[in-house]
């Protein structure tokens, strides 16, 4: 335990340099964007220690707060809303003029959209109305007459 604890205490730049690659080693073996914020963290820290020339504590107290700092940065850019509608079907529907196969009675109708069928709500129209989807609720599109 003692020896443990020296170790820890007691690290250099290069070691804390192979913390860092070793945790992202880790991430490139089992992938799930986890231990790439250690790596950093670890990279990091390695380049503070051999610059300043610290360790022990104050080395240890550095990289678990740029774990916390390199972690909540990386989870708000990882998170951010996907600019291409590539895989998101429903949101690339907004805006989408359609015309009609078969008409709106009782304010539901289902419409052939590429390759999928969807149903659409709104008012009641003819056989061949142009609409626009102005909002996906749950599986079906809400519609009104196109201008």
């Amino acid at each position: 335990m003692d020896a443990m604890f020296n170790f820890c205490m007691n690290m250099a730049a290069w070691q804390w340099m192979s913390l860092g690659v070793a945790f992202l080693a880790f991430e490139l073996m089992f992938p799930g964007i986890f231990m790439l914020w250690f790596g950093i963290s670890g990279l990091l820290t390695s380049g503070l220690v051999y610059l300043l020339g610290f360790s022990g504590a104050p080395a240890i107290v550095i990289f678990l707060v740029l774990v916390l700092v390199v972690s909540f940065f990386g989870y708000k850019f990882q998170n951010k809303e996907p600019k291409f509608l590539v895989n998101n079907m429903k949101k690339a529907m907004i805006n989408k003029t359609i015309t009609l196969q078969e008409p709106i009675t009782n304010g539901q109708a289902r419409v052939k959209i590429g390759d999928g069928h969807w149903t659409v709500t709104g008012p009641d129209l003819p056989t061949g109305s142009k609409v626009k989807v102005v909002e996906v609720s749950g599986n079906s599109l809400v519609v009104e007459l196109a201008k």
